[in-house]
């Protein structure tokens, strides 16, 4: 399993986990806080504020590996690897 289906399955878990305790709070009592106005407003600066983030992050990998900045610390030991992929 990829990184990144697993990412996808922690996110979809976390989603499906919660729905029961949102609709009970909404349900339960008048208490429950609302909506506010500007929420699509800050899902929106949110989601474009981690965008950004990983289009810098992405840049800044870009750029190490074509310069091919890698330190000798960062390479797997060579007898670390196993020919059978046991690991």
């Amino acid at each position: 399993m990829t990184a990144l289906r697993r990412v996808v399955a922690v996110a979809v878990g976390v989603a499906l986990g919660m729905t029961p305790a949102l609709v009970a709070a909404q349900g339960a009592s008048d208490r429950a806080l609302g909506t506010v106005d500007d929420f699509w407003k800050v899902a929106l600066l949110t989601a474009l504020g981690v965008a950004a983030l990983l289009a810098v992050t992405a840049v800044g990998y870009l750029y190490r590996r074509e310069r091919g900045l890698a330190w000798e610390f960062q390479r797997p030991d060579p007898d670390d690897r196993h020919e059978d992929g046991d690991g």
